[in-house]
């Protein structure tokens, strides 16, 4: 089936003009993702507590912790894009929601019984991270199958601003569960949640085709990683889109690095301030995902992404103009650095995403998706390895503006594509 025949076909009785607060199969999906995102920042929170309250785990073994959490985007993403493209998406879906719940019962149910150690708890952040490795690319390349091509931007900003939903509530909501319940419950209200997510999942009624192979294609998974990897290379449009990706993942992941020292030693925010001002950049990212279906419908989808870019990337030029003298001013360059950043991002993944979606043919888009997500999480490690040598060189405000005119320097370069802007 050719890529506009599936993604024109009506999706609900409804039609494309009632848009999808009408659209009940697509209520049940973005509920069921609001309800995981929530649990799974409240467990990013949990199991590093977990170690320390518990377990009296170091540095090094936090180190290891957070390790596991974050190998399997790398080790099993692309096979996940592979699978994806292979079998129904739909029931991956409710598989990574049932598997979650299942693996991180295990957490509870061990420091009850006074059997959990760090080991086990790497064991579970690496399966937890395998399973959300798969959920995150098949849920990409299902929506299709479940609205029209009209609908993926409303789509994509409805699931983007759930996830800035989870990222402003969650790590509140699940410190003051911590607090109130222990970490161990807090995990088991999150399997609770991947529960509800997988019930939410299992009621939607839109048909979803099998994949079809061509015939004489025998299965081979190297073969099905290299036609990914040559769609999204190959495409003039796509290689550029995650070549600014990586580009951007690469220097934010120095921010992410450096600010907290900028925050605590240079500017002496505070641990309570710090949070503050990163957490608004999930406000910013929230009011991203509101406008970037009007923004894109009145200047195209390709130069919203490419000006979404331009927004996230140039905010950060605030940040080291923070003057340190404890007043008002230091906070309002800090928070409207990262609510322009949040705002600016999120209408790039908005539209970036739909991109693909709406481009790739349907037999494909979860191998590219694969690929793109591979990609550019592949920079991040260096991007930390490159932040703490910058901040150790130069101290964290002259690594902060490096950083910044590093990422402006980007997003001019992606403002003057031609292949984006047409897009």
């Amino acid at each position: 089936m050719a890529a506009t025949e599936l993604l024109d076909s009506p999706a609900d009785a409804s039609g494309p003009a009632a848009g999808l607060w009408h659209h009940r199969d697509f209520r049940r999906l973005w509920a069921g993702q609001t309800v995981a995102l929530l649990g799974s920042r409240i467990t990013e929170l949990a199991l590093p507590v977990t170690a320390i309250v518990l377990l009296d785990a170091g540095p090094a073994q936090l180190g290891l912790l957070n390790s596991a959490q974050y190998l399997p985007v790398l080790c099993v993403t692309l096979f996940a894009g592979v699978l994806a493209d292979r079998v129904r998406r739909r029931p991956l879906l409710i598989t990574a929601n049932l598997g979650r719940a299942a693996v991180l019962t295990a957490v509870p149910l061990l420091a009850w019984l006074g059997g959990l150690d760090i080991w086990a708890l790497c064991a579970v952040a690496f399966a937890t991270g395998v399973l959300t490795a798969l959920f995150d690319v098949a849920y990409q390349a299902y929506l299709p199958s479940l609205v029209t091509r009209e609908q993926l931007v409303e789509g994509n900003s409805k699931l983007q601003g759930s996830r800035s939903v989870a990222e402003t509530a969650g790590q509140g909501l699940g410190g003051t569960l911590i607090q109130l319940l222990t970490a161990p419950v807090a995990i088991l209200l999150d399997c609770l949640g991947y529960l509800v997510a997988a019930a939410a999942l299992l009621r939607i009624r839109t048909p979803e085709t099998r994949p079809v192979r061509p015939p004489g294609d025998r299965p081979s998974v190297r073969k099905d990683i290299a036609a990914g990897l040559r769609m999204t290379l190959r495409s003039r449009l796509l290689r550029v889109i995650a070549l600014h990706a990586c580009w951007y993942n690469l220097f934010w992941d120095i921010v992410l690095v450096v600010f907290p020292l900028y925050g605590l030693r240079v500017l002496h925010l505070g641990p309570a301030g710090l949070g503050l001002v990163i957490a608004v950049g999930s406000i910013g990212a929230l009011a991203g995902s509101l406008c970037a279906g009007p923004l894109g419908r009145r200047v195209g989808t390709g130069r919203a992404m490419v000006l979404g870019m331009a927004v996230a990337s140039t905010a950060t030029l605030l940040l080291p103009l923070a003057p340190g003298t404890g007043g008002g001013l230091d906070h309002v360059l800090l928070c409207g650095g990262y609510v322009l950043n949040g705002f600016g991002i999120a209408v790039f993944n908005i539209h970036s995403i739909t991109l693909r979606q709406a481009t790739v043919p349907p037999e494909l888009i979860g191998r590219v998706s694969a690929t793109f997500r591979f990609l550019t999480w592949a920079v991040i490690p260096l991007g930390g390895l490159l932040g703490g040598l910058l901040a150790a060189a130069v101290g964290p405000r002259a690594a902060l503006a490096v950083t910044a005119a590093g990422l402006t320097a980007g997003a001019l370069a992606f403002l003057c594509s031609r292949t984006a802007n047409r897009s």
